[in-house]
């Protein structure tokens, strides 16, 4: 499936750390919930599947990755998205 224009990447927190990856967890799903608002498509890179970011219903394609400069640049020129987001 392609998304032809206004594809923005967003990425997640990875694993949990204490007091501190709700909070960005949550940054992520507002940021994806504005874009869909604007209406953007979006993906989501994540590693954690306990955060709200991770549920399929949050954005249009989802990734459950490593968050790591070697992962998210193969995802980035596989989508090749117009933005990146970092949360």
């Amino acid at each position: 499936i392609q998304f032809p224009g206004d594809l923005i990447m967003v990425l997640g927190s990875g694993v949990y750390r204490i007091g501190s990856s709700v909070e960005f967890d949550w940054c992520a799903v507002g940021c994806l919930r504005e874009l869909r608002n604007q209406g953007k498509k979006t993906i989501m890179v994540n590693y954690n599947p306990e955060t709200v970011s991770t549920d399929y219903d949050m954005s249009d394609r989802l990734y459950f990755e490593e968050i790591s400069f070697e992962v998210v640049m193969d995802i980035y020129n596989i989508e090749h998205p117009d933005g990146v987001i970092l949360s």
